[in-house]
C-alpha cells in the first residue's frame, strides 16, 4: 500500500475555458492593470526580478475586480472548506490583499513564501503558457540520499498557465516564475488569503469533513504501477 503524507493542498481552475469568466471582462482587467502602471510606473519591488512590474497593494479595493475577487473568494469557501470540513457559516477566508504583476522579457520572480496569511493564489489575466513557468519547489526533503528519478518522486512542480487560469496553494509552498523568454507581456494579479470566525464557540473552528477516512490517501499499486484508490477496493 503506497500512503501519501503531508501533501500540499491546491485549488487548480481555469474560470475562462469554463466559462466562468468571459474574454470581455478579462480584457478589463488587462485595461485596469495597464492603467495602475501608466500611474505607478516604478512599482515596488519584492520577488519581481529584472524589468518585472509589481503593483503596491490594493487591487482588492478597485471596482474593476470585483467581480474577480468574489468569484475567488467563493472558491476558498467552496472548495478548500469542503475539503478542511469547515462550515462557511462558521468560518470564512478573505482576501486580505492583493496585487498585479507584468512580467515583460526576461523578467522573473525569486523563490518566496507568503508570510501572515493562511492561503495564497495568482490569477493570470493574460498568458499563453510560454512566457516562463510557475514553479512550486518542495522544500521539505524526502530523501537523504541519492534515489533513482521518477515523476512520482519530484521535488518540483511546473504549470505552464494560460489565460484565466486560477491557482491557489499554502502560504508556506515555496514557488517561483521562470524568467520570460518571448516577447510578450504576461499579467497576473496575485492575492493572500486570510481567515474570519464568525462564531465564537471554538469548537466551530474544528473542521469535519463529510466521509473522512484516516486512509483516503492509501493507495494500492500493482506490478505495472497502476494506482487504485485503497478506499475503491
Amino acid at each position: 500500500m503506497i500512503r501519501l503524507l503531508f501533501p500540499y493542498v491546491c485549488i487548480e481552475d481555469n474560470l475562462l475555458e469554463t466559462g466562468q469568466l468571459d474574454q470581455e471582462y478579462i480584457d478589463l482587467l488587462k485595461n485596469e492593470i495597464d492603467s495602475m502602471r501608466k500611474k505607478d510606473p516604478v512599482g515596488r519591488k519584492i520577488s519581481n526580478q529584472y524589468t518585472g512590474w509589481q503593483s503596491n497593494d490594493g487591487c482588492e479595493s478597485s471596482p474593476i475586480f470585483t467581480k474577480l475577487i468574489r468569484m475567488i473568494n467563493h472558491k476558498f469557501n467552496t472548495e478548500l472548506l469542503n475539503w478542511t470540513g469547515h462550515n462557511s457559516n462558521q468560518v470564512q477566508l478573505n482576501i486580505s490583499n492583493s496585487w498585479a504583476n507584468i512580467n515583460d522579457k526576461g523578467a522573473w520572480n525569486a523563490p518566496h513564501l507568503h508570510n501572515g496569511c493562511w492561503y495564497s493564489g495568482v490569477f493570470y489575466v493574460k498568458s499563453d503558457g510560454d512566457e516562463g513557468n510557475f514553479v512550486a519547489v518542495d522544500t521539505d526533503s524526502k530523501v537523504v540520499s541519492d534515489f533513482p528519478h521518477s515523476p512520482r518522486e519530484q521535488q518540483n512542480y511546473r504549470l505552464a498557465p494560460k489565460t484565466g487560469h486560477l491557482f491557489l496553494f499554502p502560504s508556506a509552498l515555496m514557488h517561483m516564475v521562470e524568467p520570460n523568454q518571448t516577447d510578450k507581456d504576461r499579467y497576473s494579479i496575485s492575492f493572500n488569503m486570510n481567515t474570519s470566525y464568525l462564531s465564537k464557540n471554538i469548537n466551530d473552528r474544528t473542521g469535519v469533513p463529510r466521509d473522512y477516512h484516516p486512509d483516503e490517501l492509501c493507495f494500492e499499486v500493482d506490478n505495472n504501477g497502476k494506482l487504485t484508490h485503497k478506499l475503491s477496493t
